[in-house]
């Protein structure tokens, strides 16, 4: 039976127009059917009076490591970037599955409230597949994959075939592949990933000019990252620094070609080949700000060249949250040069772009993934900055697949 929601505004988001009041919106086979203005007589429909509500798309997490959830308050921003990842690794190796498993859940229900319906994230064990794919989202599962050594590069990259062929997921997810980093995979492991991603038709996506010693280590002029290769016993002595950019690096793989690039603080120099090669960016405020970052992903110019940039939360080891709506505020602050109405583009049409999910905007057709936002009969603001107001932590209506969820009464993990 079809449902007919009145509400008061809705922002459909990544088109021109304005947003509309006092209507009504459709749903039918979880499908968005018909937004109107003039109330209609559909027979056969039940209502849902959200006439106090702005109705928007629901938020897309582009970028999430939701297994590191447990790691939350572990680790300090005072760490150079090498040691904060060595103190990951170990605190990560020690963590016992219930810890993991409710730190996954934990994190689901912190991100369900705050308005994501859709999430990108890195899987490390593929055995946390089903657990993550089970939480509720429309989600691409990125399995993250690390190998620096080419001689292993085809047995990593036939245990993540493995998983393609045989992992089978609900209709709510589909997989991706994650080679981690240009300083932690091989160039043979790249390739094989990416001619899977190509066999498989899956989104890659790989974090990218994350750290200038990334970019010093791939031009030879930083060995702090061949160091922690090498106490990981994972330095590869055949290897020569390829002089390129992390950018230009990917490139020469074949790699950069519609690829999700996570972080990319230092591409100025490569910001043109980004947009030829239909590169999606994705920016995570507040773990840029918890690293204090000074330099980071230029926002401004990459939207003005029509690169299609998505917002994301990175994890718990480096973020003090993953309430979406700090993102937005975070970024709100990070960028004043890119408007509100752009910030709400990346945090949801974007980012259903970038994971190529059919999600992220409210138009005929599209799967019915919303949230609602209650507001006073008296506001007369603009509506795209309700999202950022400041008393706001939780979304006061939650939809995915034309299925609407109780977030805040029964099983978190629903």
């Amino acid at each position: 039976m079809a449902l007919k929601i009145r509400f008061r505004a809705l922002l459909a988001l990544c088109t021109d127009e304005n947003p509309i009041e006092n209507g009504e919106l459709i749903i039918d086979d979880g499908k968005i059917v018909e937004i109107s203005t003039q109330p209609g007589n559909k027979k056969n429909s039940d209502t849902l009076d959200l006439s106090d509500c702005l109705l928007m798309p629901g938020f897309v997490n582009a970028h999430c490591h939701l297994g590191l959830t447990a790691l939350e308050k572990k680790l300090s921003p005072s760490l150079s970037f090498e040691d904060w990842i060595r103190a990951l690794i170990s605190l990560n190796s020690v963590l016992d599955d219930k810890s993991r498993i409710q730190g996954i859940c934990a994190g689901a229900k912190e991100m369900k409230l705050s308005g994501v319906t859709a999430l990108g994230d890195y899987v490390a064990e593929p055995g946390l597949l089903k657990i993550i794919g089970g939480l509720g989202f429309r989600s691409v599962l990125f399995l993250e994959t690390i190998g620096f050594h080419s001689d292993k590069a085809r047995s990593l990259g036939e245990k993540v075939e493995e998983v393609l062929e045989n992992e089978f997921l609900s209709p709510l997810n589909r997989l991706g592949l994650a080679p981690h980093a240009p300083y932690s995979v091989s160039p043979d492991l790249f390739r094989y990933l990416g001619q899977l991603a190509q066999k498989y038709q899956c989104p890659l996506s790989c974090h990218v000019a994350e750290i200038q010693n990334e970019v010093r280590f791939l031009d030879g002029g930083d060995d702090s990252l061949e160091q922690l290769l090498k106490e990981r016993s994972a330095w590869d002595s055949q290897w020569k620094p390829p002089g390129k950019t992390p950018v230009q690096y990917l490139d020469s793989l074949d790699l950069l070609d519609c690829l999700i690039a996570i972080h990319c603080n230092f591409v100025s120099a490569d910001l043109d080949m980004m947009a030829e090669k239909k590169v999606s960016a994705v920016f995570c405020p507040n773990s840029t700000k918890w690293f204090g970052r000074t330099e980071f992903m230029p926002v401004r110019a990459l939207l003005d060249l029509g690169v299609n940039v998505a917002l994301g939360t990175d994890s718990r080891a480096s973020n003090d949250s993953l309430n979406f709506l700090d993102e937005l505020r975070m970024a709100d602050e990070l960028l004043p040069d890119v408007s509100r109405k752009e910030i709400l583009a990346m945090a949801t049409c974007a980012g259903g772009e970038a994971l190529g999910l059919q999600c992220g905007k409210l138009a005929l057709g599209q799967q019915a993934d919303l949230i609602g936002f209650c507001v006073p009969p008296s506001y007369s603001g603009s509506w795209s900055d309700v999202p950022f107001e400041s008393h706001r932590h939780e979304v006061d209506f939650y939809m995915v697949d034309g299925k609407s969820i109780p977030l805040f009464h029964g099983d978190p993990s629903h």
